[in-house]
């Protein structure tokens, strides 16, 4: 421990939160079975544990971006982020 006070991590990197395939399919606006179904084909990275599947948020959301064909909408401005979506649900919002 240092003598700051200030908690010493060790080189040890924060915990990503992971997301569940009920919070990812409120997110991106599907049914939690086609996220299921997409992570066993392998077109959305996950974990699954047993039964479960898990989830980063951060890897997902690089995920959709590669699958959307363009980020700029008719008008050829850029579409919203997803981040404030995607921080909510590392924070257990929706």
């Amino acid at each position: 421990m240092r003598d700051d006070g200030v908690e010493h991590r060790m080189g040890l990197e924060e915990f990503e939160r992971f997301l569940d395939s009920q919070q990812v399919a409120d997110l991106i606006g599907v049914h939690p079975e086609t996220v299921k179904r997409r992570a066993r084909r392998g077109e959305i990275p996950g974990l699954k544990f047993g039964k479960l599947w898990r989830f980063r948020a951060s890897v997902l959301e690089s995920c959709i971006r590669e699958m959307m064909p363009e980020t700029a909408d008719a008008n050829g401005q850029d579409m919203a982020p997803l981040q404030p979506a995607v921080r909510a649900a590392r924070n257990g919002r929706k």
